[in-house]
C-alpha cells in the first residue's frame, strides 16, 4: 500500500492494526480493547458460522463495543483462491483491501455504501489465508433483485416499477459521475432503503472489490458497468435512458452495452463448467427469483393498460410459432370469401333507415367514489349505452364495487355492457378465472345488455400467448352462457386491423357456445384519420371487413360492435396508452397523439361512418375521464375539465342521438378541380331528427375546400354554434364537421 493512500486512510480516521497474525485498517472508533479482541477472533466466528457451507465467500454480522454504545458490523470473509489470484492479490491488495478501499472513494464522493470499518487479511508468504472486509450492518435495506422480485410477483405496479428504476438508475449515474467503476453491478449488490411512506430513499451499492476509482468514465466502462443489471429488454431500453437523465442514450453506448452483455451472457451460461461447486451455492441460498419474463404481468393505471416488459423481438422468441403459424395459416385460405363478402356488404352501406337510437356508448371508470360526477357528465346525453371493465387482477374486493356500479347505472336506465378482463394469472389459474367469470356473470345477469369476453386477445400484454391458452381462458364463458342463458355475449375482443387472429380466435371457442355480436376495439389511431387507408382499407371497409367475419365464422350472429375505439392526446406524458411507461426522450416516430380539436373532429366522423353506414351495430368510446385519451380531463381530480370532445359528443347526441338516417348526399357541388379521389373524401350524411328537422353533417378528408348545396337554411359548428347563413348555400368543408340545417321539414 502507497505511502499516500496510507496518509488518506489516516485522515479519514482509520488506523493500521495488528491482531495476530492479521494485518489490515480499522476506524479508530472502533479501536478499543474490548472491539480489538472481538476482532481479534474472527477467524473462529467465521469457522462456527460456515463450516458446513460449500460456499466460498461468507457473510455474518458482529457486535462491536464502541465507548458506551454496541455497533454492529457486517463482515464478509473472501473464501480461499487459487495460487494465481494470490500472487496477483500480493501486488494489487486483497478483496477485502480493494473493497475497502472502493468504500472510501465513494464515501468521499457522496456515493452511497455501507460505512466502512475496515478490513483483515492474513497471509501465509504468498498465499492469503483469511481476509474480511468490514462495515456498518445497515438495517431495513432491500436489494435491487428482491425489490424487482416483489414487483413482479405480488405488487405489479407499474408506477412503482418505473419509480424504482429511476431511483437506482440516477443513483448509478451519480455513481459514474463520481468517476467510479463498480465492476460487478448486478441487482444483488444495488441496496435501497425503503422510507415509510413506500418511496425509496438511498441507494447503496455493496461488493466493491472489483471497482476502481477511474476519474472520468468512458461510455464503454458505463456500458459494461450497466451490462451486468438484469431487467426484461423493455425494462432496460427504460432504465437505460433513465440513466442518461432525458437525452437519448448514445450509439457508441448503446453498442458496448450490448457487447459487453452478450459476453457476460456466455460467461454465465459457461460459469456451471469452470466453477461446478457454485449450483451448490445457488441451491443453499434459495429464496425466490425472478419469475420468467413470459410470465411477467404490469399493470399501468396511468394509461389503464398492462405494459410490454420485453421489446419486439424478445416477445417474439416467446411465441409458439409452428402452432399458431398453422392456425393462421388456415385461417388465410378463408381471406378470398371474406374479401368477396365484405364488397357485397360495402355496395348495401348507408341504407336510409337507420334508427340512430343508443347506438353511440361511452366507457366509464367504475369506482364508486367518482361514478357519480361521471353521471352527472353525461346526465345531459340521456340515457346513453355505457360500457365497463371488470379487471380479474384487481381481486374480489374491486369485483364486488364494480358488479354495484353495473346494478346502479342498469336503475339510471342506462343500457350497461361489462368487459371481463384477463391477465396473465388468469392462464396460470384457470380455476381463479373460472370463478371469476360465473361469479361477475350470475351477479349482473339480469342487469347488463352485453358481457364481452376476454379483451385485446392478441396483444401478449394482455396475458395470452396462443390460442391454447385462449381457449382455456374462454371456457367459462361456455358454463356462465349455459347458467345464464339470458346474458348476450361479444367477443372475441381482438384489437386493432388484425383480422386474422380475430378468425383465428373463432375457431377456438367451445363447442356449443357462440357469441351473440362479434366485437373487436377497432382503433384507427395509427393510420391518422378514420378516412386514412391502411392498404386499401379505411375505418368503412375495415367494419365491412369485420362485419363479413362475423356473418361466415358460424360462431357468431351477424352483428359488429366497436366495444373500444380512440385517439391519444397529445402532451399527456405516461397517461398516453402511447408513451406509458415511460416518456422517452427525443422526438417520437409515427406518433398517432393529436391535439383535443383533432381528437373532437376524428370522433365524430368515426362515430358518423361507423355507425351510418350501418356496419356497426354500437360503438364504445374510451373512455369518458382519463388525462392521457378521455372526453374528460380528470388531472385535477377536484377539478375535472371537459374537453372539446366531451361538448362536441354532447351536441352530437342531442341532435343526431334519436334521429333517422336518410342517407349519403353525393350530390355536393364541389370545386371542380378536385380529383375523383378526393371527392370520395368528401362526405355529407343526412338525418331525420323527431321533430322532423333535416340535418346534415358534413366534412372532408381532403384538406379544406367550397362546396355548395341547395337548400340550406342553417350551419352550426360541433358545438352547436351558429356559423352564418349560408349565401347560395355555399359552405367551407374542412376537417372539422358541421351541421347543416336543410329545408325538407315534414
Amino acid at each position: 500500500m502507497g505511502d499516500t493512500a496510507l496518509m488518506a486512510y489516516r485522515a479519514a480516521g482509520f488506523r493500521d492494526v495488528k491482531l495476530g497474525s492479521c494485518r489490515g485498517m480499522i476506524a479508530d472508533r472502533c479501536a478499543g480493547p474490548a472491539a480489538m479482541e472481538k476482532l481479534r477472533r474472527l477467524g473462529d466466528s467465521i469457522a462456527e458460522r460456515a463450516v458446513s457451507r460449500r460456499r466460498r465467500n461468507a457473510h455474518f454480522c458482529i457486535e462491536l463495543p464502541v465507548g458506551e454504545v454496541t455497533l454492529r458490523v457486517w463482515v464478509k470473509s473472501f473464501g480461499s483462491q487459487f495460487l494465481l489470484k494470490d500472487w496477483v492479490d500480493a501486488f494489487r491488495g486483497s478483496k477485502a483491501r480493494r473493497a475497502f478501499h472502493s468504500a472510501l472513494c465513494l464515501a468521499w464522493a457522496g456515493v452511497g455504501t455501507p460505512v466502512p470499518v475496515g478490513y483483515l487479511e492474513r497471509w501465509d508468504g504468498w498465499r492469503l489465508k483469511e481476509s474480511y472486509y468490514l462495515s456498518e450492518f445497515e438495517p431495513g435495506l432491500v436489494s435491487f433483485k428482491d425489490a424487482l422480485i416483489g414487483h413482479f410477483i405480488e405488487d405489479p405496479c407499474c408506477e412503482r416499477i418505473m419509480k424504482l428504476l429511476e431511483t437506482v438508475a440516477w443513483a448509478v449515474a451519480d455513481m459514474h459521475g463520481a468517476g467510479f467503476f463498480h465492476g460487478d453491478l448486478g441487482n444483488q449488490n444495488i441496496l435501497l432503503r425503503r422510507r415509510n411512506d413506500g418511496s425509496w430513499g438511498e441507494v447503496l451499492f455493496l461488493d466493491l472489490n472489483r471497482g476502481k476509482a477511474v476519474g472520468r468514465l468512458s461510455l464503454r466502462l458505463r456500458a459494461r458497468d450497466i451490462s451486468r443489471i438484469y431487467l426484461p429488454s423493455d425494462l432496460l431500453r427504460v432504465f437505460k435512458e433513465m440513466y442518461f437523465r432525458g437525452v437519448r442514450p448514445p450509439v457508441r453506448f448503446q453498442r458496448w452495452e450490448r457487447w459487453f452483455r452478450r459476453v457476460y451472457a456466455f460467461h454465465t451460461l459457461t460459469r456451471a463448467i469452470r466453477h461446478p461447486s457454485r449450483l451448490f451455492e445457488r441451491a443453499e441460498r434459495g429464496g425466490p427469483d425472478y419469475p420468467p419474463e413470459k410470465e411477467m404481468w404490469i399493470w399501468d393505471e396511468r394509461s389503464a393498460q398492462p405494459i410490454n416488459v420485453m421489446r419486439p423481438r424478445d416477445r417474439f422468441r416467446h411465441l409458439p410459432l409452428v402452432r399458431t403459424g398453422a392456425l393462421l395459416a388456415r385461417c388465410a385460405l378463408s381471406a378470398p370469401a371474406i374479401w368477396r363478402e365484405s364488397a357485397r356488404i360495402l355496395e348495401g352501406c348507408f341504407a336510409p333507415g337507420l334508427k340512430m337510437t343508443a347506438r353511440v356508448g361511452i366507457a366509464l371508470d367504475p369506482r364508486l367514489e367518482i361514478l357519480d360526477r361521471q353521471i352527472e357528465l353525461i346526465r345531459s346525453w340521456g340515457t346513453v349505452p355505457v360500457l365497463i371493465r371488470i379487471m380479474h387482477h384487481e381481486g374480489e374486493s374491486r369485483w364486488t364495487e364494480c358488479i354495484d356500479c353495473v346494478r346502479k347505472l342498469n336503475l339510471l336506465g342506462h343500457p350497461v355492457s361489462v368487459a371481463l378482463v384477463q391477465d396473465r394469472a388468469a392462464v396460470r389459474d384457470p380455476e381463479r378465472w373460472r370463478s371469476f367469470v360465473c361469479r361477475v356473470t350470475e351477479a349482473i345477469a339480469d342487469s347488463v345488455e352485453w358481457i364481452e369476453a376476454g379483451h385485446a386477445i392478441n396483444r401478449v400484454k394482455w396475458g395470452i400467448w396462443d390460442y391454447d391458452e385462449y381457449a382455456r381462458l374462454i371456457e367459462p364463458f361456455a358454463e356462465a352462457a349455459r347458467k345464464c342463458p339470458q346474458v348476450s355475449f361479444m367477443g372475441p375482443a381482438g384489437i386493432d386491423y388484425e383480422y386474422l387472429f380475430v378468425m383465428a380466435a373463432l375457431r377456438r371457442l367451445p363447442d356449443g357456445f357462440r357469441f351473440r355480436a362479434l366485437s373487436h376495439h377497432l382503433y384507427v389511431d395509427r393510420r391518422g384519420a378514420p378516412e386514412s387507408r391502411q392498404g386499401p382499407s379505411s375505418l368503412l371497409e375495415k367494419c365491412a371487413q369485420a362485419r363479413a367475419i362475423a356473418r361466415l365464422s358460424g360462431v357468431c350472429d351477424d352483428r359488429f360492435i366497436v366495444s373500444e375505439t380512440g385517439w391519444p392526446l397529445l402532451g399527456t406524458g405516461v397517461y398516453s396508452p402511447v408513451t406509458s411507461p415511460y416518456e422517452s426522450p427525443g422526438p417520437r416516430r409515427n406518433d398517432p397523439s393529436v391535439s383535443e380539436e383533432v381528437y373532437a373532429d376524428y370522433m365524430l366522423r368515426y362515430l358518423a361512418i361507423a355507425l351510418a353506414s350501418g356496419l356497426a351495430e354500437k360503438v364504445f368510446w374510451w373512455r369518458l375521464t382519463a388525462r392521457g385519451f378521455g372526453l374528460v380531463d380528470d388531472t385535477d381530480a377536484a377539478n375535472w375539465r371537459p374537453r372539446p370532445a366531451f361538448h362536441a359528443m354532447g351536441f352530437f347526441l342531442k341532435l343526431l342521438g334519436s334521429s333517422v338516417f336518410e342517407g349519403r348526399d353525393r350530390d355536393l357541388e364541389l370545386d371542380g378541380a378536385m380529383r375523383g379521389y378526393d371527392r370520395d373524401r368528401v362526405l355529407c350524411l343526412r338525418f331525420r331528427t323527431p321533430d322532423g328537422s333535416l340535418w346534415a353533417m358534413c366534412w372532408t378528408a381532403a384538406g379544406e375546400i367550397s362546396a355548395r348545396m341547395r337548400g340550406v337554411r342553417e350551419a352550426v359548428d360541433v358545438f352547436g354554434n351558429v356559423l352564418h347563413q349560408p349565401e347560395d348555400g355555399r359552405v367551407r368543408l374542412t376537417g372539422c364537421p358541421i351541421y347543416l340545417k336543410l329545408d325538407g321539414q315534414d
